[in-house]
């Protein structure tokens, strides 16, 4: 095994076969699970990970890729990894794993360490609210304060809220810089230089005889401002400029690079003045928003780790920090380290410099995998640059490149291949294929720029499925969420039974019948006409169309105006639904109005098979069989940030304030603006790039005829191959019916529970929810509900990093059950118990969950989190029965099954 491999993965190429491999082989070598710490970038990819490994683990020796493989990277021969295969599953069900977001491995080092700075460890991590934390921030301001925000404010034409995101901006970052301070006087005397410079050149061009009114007329300025952006001052040369030729001579020249100069030592005055005064307002914000976040006992995950940071690097020493966590990792594991923030791999760089080293008296690895053209989330921080300044600045580290797909077609790969090619400066390897045919296709769309923009999409959609391709494996990719609503909405008028599913988290509040109700309440309270126009035009109602829903505000709560609203327009959905549940948070109409647009909740999606729609920046990881993917609709927006950042690898070597025109007198700011358009659009290539490797066996493109997003691959109208059919021949747009909500019998909406098959179809996730509630059972002293709110608390700082807050509520909700249940009541009154209690017995460890004696006689409890009883469930508690009659030599031995959820608690004895 190389101890130190980085593996750039193209798509398709089995990145997640290749951790698998490497994670077991290491298991293989001696390794414990607790001390292989592996990365992931999301839950659901830890979660995939962690159930990779276990499946793997379980068929191990079926699988003749994975074995070959294994026996390469470990050195061990096939019949000594299957002879260690149940030592390793049991090694890794029963372990503690290491398996976690970066996130969620920031936060377990913030919650383990956080009293170094003065942060509680039971912070909640939720979203700032910036309309609170804004005005608090503002009353927060003394006199003095206050002036520098207003002058900035004034100074840079910029309101508070555009500040405010820079405040956000810097956080992210969390660079700091040397402030400058600078005497604004200072700038006021620099222009008066500059002025003067510039009208020499006036007085020199108006005295010359040759000169046209034209040119006359390019120097006609009194003040500064009039001078400031002239496009003639771009040149290097004024005799270079066309209309200034006839005047030119060594004195005109001589005026200009003066001018040019003064323009210059302007510009830097200028920048830097809006730099230090912004830097000075940031660090009052970063003060005040670490004592308002610490009130309200929450962070964000930016918050964490730029606090984690500062642990690391001013308030703890290193080693301590990370050796003395739960383990001592040996191992490191990083899945998509192309998305890896520069912040995120200076907390990890510690660890990473230890493992390398070169202790050998210990087996230490780092692994890292990822691709660099699947880099798209710059705009979070990711730092695609990081996968080779961390292979180049280690000898120690092999880079291996994986450029097989095994994901799509022969056609769709040579398609591809095409495209990316012959660009310049983009770091692009053929990629082979395994698999023949494949259909591609690109369509020039003139129909995207209409209005009805998506007919031709429909169509298509109907060919294919006339076909042979079952609409369940259709996705179609977009930009944006706007674009897959929209979408959606189109296809379901077209296509009224057809089953569609979207992928995205688009706020409930922007869903079209929650619009609509939102609309309809605002109207009835303001009266104003633009909310009953608003509702017309989303429920399809003519324009002017009359409202009339008569409704006493006094008596009604929020919930029950919802429900008749909707109930009256016809429009309740699974979305209204879950929006009259939401609706309980307001006490009345006023609160409704004002903070209705400040609702997180994301919607509901009840189809879970179906024509797939989703964005681009969602299908990352996924594949389809057939994919139809969509040019972007509307514009790019523009570049309107303030600062840019100018890094050389990991180091920041400069921050400039953005200047119009800046780039003419700076050459290091005209470089770093240079590269920063470079980046934006290595962007769009590298979201062209996973947008074209989703598809499996057919892609069609749909290709603006004018500023498209394609125009970066050169892309023409092209058919290749022929369309791959689905396996699956059954009915595909027919679809069951939806129950029909209906109205007046809905009172107030539950949660829905989920269902048990959902529940425990994760192993591992059940797993850690049985581990968690028998340790809560097993740190209970007495059985009552003090002793139930302190042992949930305990539970959750052991397994907060593999269950969520709904796993603790449930978990509460069924020991509660527990403690009313009177059969269990009667059992524990005036009993001596033992939770968690080891026996050994015929040389086997058993460990019974609650042994009770009372009156001469031993009560055996086995607790069951699962709603299934089976068989094996009373052979395991019959054994325990008579190990304890055999040790104590009686025959007053009880034993009972405790089936115990957060609906019921069913209590068993078993005989």
């Amino acid at each position: 095994m190389k101890k130190y491999l980085a593996l750039k993965a193209s798509a398709g190429s089995g990145k997640t076969f290749a951790l698998t491999v490497r994670y077991i082989s290491l298991l293989l070598l001696g390794a414990k699970p607790n001390e292989i710490l592996t990365l992931t970038f999301t839950n659901k990819a830890a979660n995939e990970m962690s159930e990779r490994i276990y499946k793997t683990l379980l068929t191990l020796g079926d699988d003749e890729a994975y074995l070959t493989q294994i026996v390469n990277q470990s050195g061990l021969t096939k019949s000594e990894i299957l002879g260690k295969k149940t030592q390793l599953i049991n090694s890794f069900s029963n372990a503690t794993l290491s398996i976690f977001t970066i996130d969620k491995f920031i936060n377990k080092i913030l919650r383990e360490f956080c009293g170094y700075i003065g942060i509680s460890d039971d912070f909640e991590i939720k979203y700032d609210d910036i309309e609170a934390l804004s005005m608090k921030f503002l009353q927060s301001l003394d006199p003095k304060q206050f002036e520098i925000l207003i002058d900035f404010s004034l100074y840079e034409n910029k309101k508070f809220n555009s500040i405010f995101e820079l405040f956000k901006d810097l956080l992210e970052k969390n660079e700091e810089i040397d402030i400058v301070n600078i005497d604004a006087t200072l700038i006021d005397f620099q222009k008066e230089q500059t002025l003067k410079e510039g009208l020499k050149i006036k007085e020199h061009i108006l005295n010359c005889p040759s000169a046209s009114d034209t040119v006359k007329g390019m120097v006609s300025f009194e003040t500064f401002d009039e001078l400031f952006g002239r496009t003639w001052l771009e040149k290097d040369l004024l005799s270079e400029h066309r209309n200034f030729k006839k005047c030119a001579n060594e004195t005109l020249d001589k005026y200009f690079l003066e001018l040019k100069k003064q323009m210059g030592i302007y510009y830097k005055l200028r920048a830097g003045y809006s730099l230090s005064k912004l830097f000075e307002l940031y660090k009052m914000f970063k003060e005040f928003k670490l004592s308002f976040n610490k009130g309200k006992n929450y962070l964000e995950f930016n918050d964490i780790s730029n606090l984690t940071y500062e642990l690391l690097s001013t308030k703890i020493d290193k080693d301590f920090l990370y050796f003395r966590l739960d383990s001592n990792f040996s191992h490191l594991l990083i899945d998509e380290f192309q998305d890896t923030s520069l912040l995120q791999y200076k907390i990890l760089n510690p660890l990473i410099e230890e493992i390398l080293s070169g202790d050998t008296s210990k087996f230490k690895t780092f692994f890292y995998v990822g691709d660099t053209k699947q880099s798209i989330y710059r705009f979070r921080g990711g730092k695609r640059e990081l996968f080779d300044f961390v292979a180049n600045s280690n000898n120690l580290i092999d880079v291996e490149v994986l450029n097989t797909n095994y994901r799509s077609c022969e056609n769709i790969i040579e398609f591809v291949n095409k495209q990316f090619l012959n660009l310049s400066n983009y770091e692009y390897y053929a990629q082979e294929s395994i698999t023949k045919g494949g259909y591609v296709e690109v369509i020039e769309d003139s129909a995207l720029d209409e209005d009805e923009k998506y007919k031709n999409i429909a169509s298509k959609i109907a060919s294919l499925m006339k076909e042979g391709i079952n609409s369940n494996d259709i996705a179609i990719l977009t930009y944006t969420n706007d674009d897959v609503l929209s979408l959606y909405y189109y296809l379901k008028k077209k296509f009224p039974s057809l089953k569609i599913t979207t992928e995205m988290t688009s706020k409930l509040i922007n869903q079209q019948n929650v619009k609509a109700v939102i609309n309809a309440v605002k109207y009835i309270y303001f009266k104003e006409d633009i909310y009953k126009e608003n509702l017309n035009a989303l429920i399809g109602k003519k324009l002017l169309n009359e409202f009339n829903f008569e409704i006493d505000l006094d008596k009604k709560s929020m919930q029950e105006l919802v429900k008749e609203i909707s109930t009256n327009l016809e429009i309740i959905d699974e979305n209204v639904v879950k929006f009259i549940d939401e609706c309980k948070i307001y006490n009345n109409i006023v609160d409704f109005v004002y903070e209705i647009d400040k609702l997180d909740s994301t919607i509901e999606n009840s189809e879970s098979t179906g024509l797939q729609i989703l964005t681009i920046f969602k299908s990352k990881g996924l594949e389809f069989h057939t994919v139809l993917m969509l040019d972007r609709i509307k514009k790019k927006n523009a570049d309107r940030s303030t600062l840019l950042f100018n890094y050389e690898n990991i180091e920041l070597k400069n921050i400039f304030y953005k200047i119009k025109g800046y780039e003419n007198y700076n050459k290091e700011y005209f470089e770093a603006l240079k590269k920063e358009k470079s980046l934006v659009i290595e962007d769009e290539l590298n979201i062209l790039y996973v947008a074209l490797t989703r598809a499996k066996n057919n892609m069609v493109i749909f290709k603006k005829q004018k500023a498209s997003v394609f125009d970066y691959l050169s892309m023409s109208p092209i058919k290749i191959g022929q369309v791959i059919t689905s396996e699956n021949l059954s009915k595909n747009h027919e679809k069951v019916e939806k129950v029909i909500y209906k109205p007046l019998k809905l009172g107030l909406q539950d949660k829905q529970i989920s269902t048990e098959k959902e529940y425990y179809e994760n192993h591992l996730h059940s797993k850690y929810f049985g581990l968690a509630t028998h340790y809560c059972l097993e740190m209970m002293d007495e059985f009552n509900i003090d002793s139930l709110d302190y042992c949930i608390n305990l539970a959750k700082s052991r397994y907060s990093n593999y269950l969520e807050l709904n796993d603790f509520e449930k978990i509460k909700n069924s020991i509660f059950n527990l403690l009313q249940n009177t059969t269990f009541q009667e059992l524990i009154k005036d009993s001596e118990f033992i939770s968690e209690q080891s026996i050994i017995y015929k040389e086997e460890i058993k460990i019974i969950d609650l042994l009770l004696y009372k009156n001469d006689s031993y009560y055996i409890l086995d607790y069951k989190t699962t709603k299934e009883k089976h068989l094996e469930h009373k052979v395991q508690v019959n054994h325990y029965k008579k190990a304890i009659s055999d040790i104590f030599n009686t025959s007053n031995v009880y034993s009972y099954l405790v089936y115990m959820n957060d609906e019921s608690v069913s209590i068993d004895e078993v005989k």
